[in-house]
């Protein structure tokens, strides 16, 4: 894209020197290319020490998309810069307009926000699409091993941990979280831990808040508890004392 200037004023050596200046700036990133019409430029380069030149981008509502040239710049100017005229010193100046009024940069994809504990990855799936429609990306971690290396790089709200993390695991998940409240990584202080288990009776439960968890879940999972689960979070417990 090549950003359409106009000059106003100058000598005529200074409008060669200026034009010449431009055209070579046509091939380098941003471009810029000279027009004849004001109202058709994004730019104006304006002799600041020629008051006609100066009045004509006043009347024009245009001093903010100008950079003077000269002794002095009227109140609201885009840059100013003094003689003797710097090709090279203007293009640096208009290359700083551009990147101030560029749009901003697209958003980056949301960070993940849950961590999924568990080693069966329909399971995964499954709850991974539940969290994200109540706005919580998650990624997932197939054994305890992974699980602590991923907490020891990043930060997240929730971490959700299967009871049986099968024979690949070195912990399961009770062991799990009592080792993330005895000895917490980065990326679980402050985070909910939350047990899931197809065993959820009583003393399930039981065992669940022992090990420091601070919710537990049913399997098959319970859209409604879920959803209060994320949307009113319970306190996060304290890392137990050794």
């Amino acid at each position: 894209m090549l950003h359409r200037l106009h000059l106003l004023g100058f000598s005529a050596f200074e409008r060669s020197t200026l034009g010449c200046c431009v055209r070579l700036a046509a091939t380098r990133e941003p471009g810029y290319v000279q027009v004849a019409d004001a109202e058709q430029a994004d730019f104006l380069v304006v002799d600041a020490d020629d008051v006609d030149a100066v009045l004509s981008a006043s009347a024009a509502g245009r001093v903010g998309d100008a950079v003077f040239v000269g002794r002095h710049a009227p109140e609201g100017a885009a840059a100013w810069m003094p003689r003797p005229m710097d090709a090279l010193l203007l293009l640096r100046e208009l290359d700083a307009i551009v990147a101030m009024r560029a749009p901003a940069a697209p958003a980056r994809p949301a960070v993940p926000h849950a961590l999924i504990v568990d080693d069966s990855e329909v399971a995964t799936r499954h709850l991974a699409g539940r969290l994200q429609r109540l706005g919580l990306p998650s990624i997932a971690a197939r054994t305890s091993g992974q699980a602590l290396e991923r907490l020891a790089r990043q930060r997240f709200e929730f971490v959700f941990v299967d009871v049986e993390l099968g024979d690949a695991s070195e912990l399961d998940g009770l062991a799990l979280c009592r080792r993330l409240r005895r000895q917490p990584s980065p990326g679980a202080r402050g985070a909910v831990l939350v047990l899931v288990s197809a065993q959820h009776g009583e003393i399930d439960r039981v065992r669940g808040a022992l090990a420091g968890a601070d919710a537990y879940l049913g399997k098959p999972l319970d859209d409604d508890e879920l959803t209060r689960l994320v949307s009113r979070p319970p306190r996060a417990a304290a890392p137990a004392s050794h």
